[in-house]
């Protein structure tokens, strides 16, 4: 009987009153750790779905993580290429999303989501993003996701509060960012899709409000933005400000909205992607106002397209810890893989061991 109201007050720490989950810092160590699923692309084959099955079990099994964020392309918009011939896309869309998301709820982990080109279906073909975002936020008690803000582009655009620990009232000590890089075109530019401007001005409205002001925040997006490209080309060279590999051509928005600019101005202190499968470099930047980083997660699971990171899959890991007056946190990451092991070393904006570059002049478009 005791465990089992242990249990129950363990789940309960997470549920707010609405029966949604409520991320904050562990009450004992000040720490929230972060399990980032990216390219899982279920809906291709039963193999390689058992197989990111297993994958999935396998490293929240080690990780134990507080929440998940799977960080776009969950499942691949081709799996059933027969609806689209209808224009409805539907029931494939539902089939996925309760086989990836299957784990972490008989897990009752609380879990994000952010919407990958892949996620979305090609124009006049449903559901659209939206209306994927709205089924996983009202069908999962532990879905984190909010509907879309009315008159915003895209579909998964929202934000996670953290608070400082289980009985915080009023305002959160951080806050997590999902945002919705689309599918394909960007300010009519032929190439992948980007955070559109009106999804910018929504970030900006709600990190400039008074609940939210001057708060640090993480950031999730799955098409990689174009400073992504620009500073493995700066600094691809330099240890100490890029950890990680390329190993194929950064697939960049074909446009930039001016994101990177608007989260470096209003405490954005990391920015993580998803699409290439056999990236995983994380670069920092410097600037006047404080340090970002910009980059990868890592592949995860068995589908989709491989390649040398490819067939070795994992997920990033993102450790955030309260500072000493608990009013604000520092943050590391690292890449977990299947087997048990970590590639490279931890990034806490100390030195980190790079891959040599090979500088590439415009982001890959090949969609």
């Amino acid at each position: 009987m005791a465990l089992r109201v242990a249990l129950l007050s363990t789940i309960a720490l997470f549920v707010v009153a609405e029966g949604k989950p409520r991320m904050h810092f562990n009450d004992a160590t000040g720490e929230l750790k972060i399990l980032v699923f990216s390219d899982l692309h279920y809906g291709e084959t039963e193999d390689r779905d058992n197989k990111s099955d297993i994958f999935q079990k396998t490293l929240l099994d080690v990780e134990k993580p507080d929440m998940v964020v799977f960080n776009g392309d969950a499942y691949s918009d081709y799996g059933d290429v027969l609806c689209w011939v209808e224009f409805n896309c539907t029931e494939f869309s539902v089939k996925q999303w309760e086989r990836f998301t299957a784990i972490v709820r008989k897990q009752q982990i609380p879990y994000a989501l952010t919407l990958g080109n892949h996620d979305h279906f090609l124009d006049g073909i449903e559901p659209d993003g939206k209306s994927i975002m709205a089924y996983d936020a009202t069908h999962s008690n532990l879905s984190l996701a909010k509907e879309a803000p009315p008159g915003v582009s895209g579909g998964s655009v929202y934000y996670v509060p953290v608070y400082e620990n289980s009985t915080a009232k009023g305002r959160p000590t951080g806050v997590l960012w999902m945002l919705d890089s689309g599918k394909l075109l960007c300010m009519g530019l032929t190439g992948w899709g980007c955070v559109t401007e009106d999804q910018i001005e929504w970030f900006k409205s709600q990190a400039e409000s008074e609940d939210l002001r001057e708060l640090q925040g993480l950031m999730f997006v799955h098409i990689p933005l174009q400073e992504v490209l620009l500073y493995w080309n700066a600094f691809g060279k330099d240890p100490q400000r890029v950890s990680g590999e390329k190993d194929e051509d950064v697939g960049c928005s074909s446009g930039n909205t001016g994101l990177f600019t608007a989260a470096l101005g209003l405490n954005v202190s990391g920015i993580f992607h998803g699409h290439d499968h056999n990236n995983d470099f994380l670069a920092r930047v410097e600037s006047t106002s404080r340090t970002i980083h910009v980059g990868y997660g890592r592949k995860s699971g068995y589908g989709g397209y491989g390649g040398v990171l490819a067939a070795k899959p994992g997920a990033r890991v993102i450790i955030m810890k309260l500072n000493k007056e608990r009013q604000d946190y520092t943050w590391s990451t690292y890449i977990r893989l299947e087997n048990n092991s970590t590639a490279l070393g931890t990034v806490d904006q100390s030195p980190q061991a790079s891959q040599s570059i090979d500088v590439q002049g415009f982001c890959h478009r090949m969609a």
